[in-house]
């Protein structure tokens, strides 16, 4: 715009030079001729340049980016009624995406994760299993214990491996085994809620509060269709039963120790009462 401007000057001094000068009118005349051809090509270049203009150009893709892409007609996945104009109108593969997600990651109304015993088999690691299968392609190794799921991976194959102690653990629930160790079918079979001893429930229930304090095995979710939750994921009267009988015997255990303890410190201070005397 500078240049134009500087133009315009020019040609507007050359007009008041001609008029103020006869003589000189001749001989400008091809001059400012030339002066108002570079007027002109300078006002349609300045006009492309500007359409040109970088700023321009951006502000048009952007727009262009930003405007919605219809691949599909307006009205399909919508719900259309002659007699209502209203229209729900629902995308038919997010649908699909919800009803896999929700399926997938059922809670309970206490808001844990619903896991059957075909989910819980397949993080089961088998003895035949060589160590490094156990363990390719980010295979987890999930275990129930009354009910309740952990993710043990962290603790590796030396523990769950197919050559590890609690191998049979993995996959499965074998709760009545974390008393008795008999690590097999039988012993996973056991119905432990007819234990007459709550010590050995209270025995369960302590490896369950380990796995429950781990600090690096992670609660997954609950069991359903078994014996400590149903099909909702709502703990069953057997499982409370196991708990309130462990937890009571746990207070009664807790108490004894605490009894023999008082008791050690007592008889060692008596002891050395005994010896000083001497």
């Amino acid at each position: 715009k500078s240049v134009i401007q500087k133009i315009n000057a020019l040609s507007c001094y050359l007009q008041t030079f001609e008029s103020n000068n006869t003589t000189m009118r001749r001989k400008t005349a091809p001059l400012t001729t030339l002066v108002w051809l570079i007027i002109a090509a300078s006002i349609l270049l300045s006009s492309v340049l500007e359409e040109r203009s970088p700023i321009k150009m951006m502000a048009v893709v952007s727009a262009e980016d930003s405007a919605p892409t219809a691949t599909t007609s307006p009205n399909e996945g919508c719900n259309n009624n002659d007699n209502n104009d209203d229209q729900t109108c629902t995308d038919p593969s997010t649908e699909e995406e919800s009803a896999t997600t929700t399926t997938s990651q059922q809670l309970s109304p206490s808001g844990e994760r619903l896991i059957t015993s075909t989910e819980l088999a397949s993080h089961g690691i088998k003895s035949t299993e060589s160590k490094e299968a156990a363990t390719a392609g980010g295979h987890t190794i999930w275990l129930s214990i009354l009910g309740r799921i952990f993710d043990v991976t962290s603790g590796g194959p030396s523990y769950y491996g197919p050559k590890g102690s609690y191998n049979f653990y993995s996959g499965r629930d074998a709760s009545p085994c974390f008393h008795s160790g008999k690590n097999n079918e039988e012993g996973a079979a056991v119905n432990l809620e007819e234990w007459e001893d709550d010590k050995h429930l209270m025995s369960v229930y302590d490896w369950s509060q380990f796995y429950e304090k781990h600090e690096t095995y992670q609660f997954m979710g609950v069991l359903i269709n078994s014996k400590y939750y149903d099909e909702n994921g709502e703990e069953t009267d057997v499982r409370k039963d196991i708990v309130e009988r462990a937890s009571k015997a746990k207070i009664i255990a807790d108490k004894e120790k605490e009894a023999r303890k008082k008791a050690r410190l007592e008889k060692r201070k008596a002891d050395r009462e005994k010896n000083m005397k001497k």
